[in-house]
């Protein structure tokens, strides 16, 4: 191969993740983009760079949670559990509630009675059951419970960066799924174990990015510094460390039980992946920064 074609082939895996980039921007958040077959067939071959969106998604919460945590603390208006809301919120609304309502068809396939066959008809059924609003009404109430306890500084430092270890928790359930037969299908079939390990490396990268980011707007616009420089490495270490683990357990626990109950990984597992995973990862990030500091 020629230094030319060299040349012409890097061009074209550029092209490649920037299309998947733009193609996972329209279809998993509410900025809109023209998009084309292109985009979505580099969607589906480069699923391992989904943790970006969640970089944009986690720098959206970053925002919402700096405006209202500034006029707070000018006002006295606020507490945690108002907070934390606002990191949710803006992720659901961020998200069009994709995979909320993914959740909630997890949460009907997985309650009802019978063979695959009935879990796979609930699943797939476009009307909400008991079993989705309870799993849903859990996995919420988890997920304000853990936001809300760890505080406003914490928050700014950890909700953005649980955004991108979110959707490694994809990755993940993808790459150990059984595809099946609907949109998500090829997808899934072309996520593999190889796409865990680059998962994890865009998640390490964009999670350190997000935290230093965060670690700068706290000291920024609160004038709070967690940590010391000497140790804001090992800090941001022990945050993305037990945020990646959390994410790969529960995107592997999800395939376990999807491919045991379903027979396969869709979209509507994705989806409840990327919403169970928010309250682990918080809660073992949150652990690991206080036992760091």
């Amino acid at each position: 191969m020629t230094e030319e074609e060299g040349g012409h082939e890097n061009t074209r895996d550029d092209t490649s993740a920037m299309s998947a980039l733009k193609g996972m921007i329209s279809f998993f958040t509410i900025w809109h983009m023209d998009i084309t077959q292109r985009e979505m067939d580099s969607m589906e071959t480069r699923f391992h760079l989904v943790p970006v969106v969640g970089l944009l998604l986690g720098a959206a919460v970053l925002v919402v949670l700096a405006i209202f945590g500034y006029i707070g603390l000018e006002t006295g208006f606020g507490s945690s559990f108002f907070y934390a809301v606002l990191a949710l919120a803006t992720v659901y609304i961020g998200s069009k509630f994709l995979h909320f309502d993914g959740l909630t068809d997890f949460g009907d396939g997985m309650i009802v009675s019978g063979q695959r066959e009935d879990h796979v008809r609930a699943l797939k059924d476009t009307l909400v059951g008991a079993g989705g609003i309870g799993v849903a009404l859990i996995v919420v109430l988890l997920s304000v419970s853990a936001y809300s306890t760890v505080g406003l500084a914490s928050l700014i430092v950890l909700a953005p960066v649980a955004e991108i270890m979110v959707k490694n928790a994809q990755v993940v359930g993808a790459a150990f799924g059984e595809p099946g037969n609907g949109m998500a299908g090829r997808q899934v079939a072309m996520t593999t174990r190889d796409s865990i390990v680059k998962g994890v490396i865009v998640s390490a990268v964009a999670g350190f990015v997000m935290y230093f980011i965060s670690m700068w707007v706290l000291d920024l616009v609160f004038g709070i510094q967690i940590v010391g420089f000497t140790d804001f490495i090992v800090t941001a270490f022990a945050v993305l460390l037990s945020g990646i683990v959390g994410s790969m357990l529960v995107g592997y626990a999800m395939a376990r039980t999807a491919n045991k109950n379903f027979g396969m990984v869709n979209g509507d597992i994705l989806g409840a992946t990327n919403e169970i995973a928010r309250p682990v990862v918080m809660f073992l990030m949150f652990i690991a920064m206080t036992l760091v500091i």
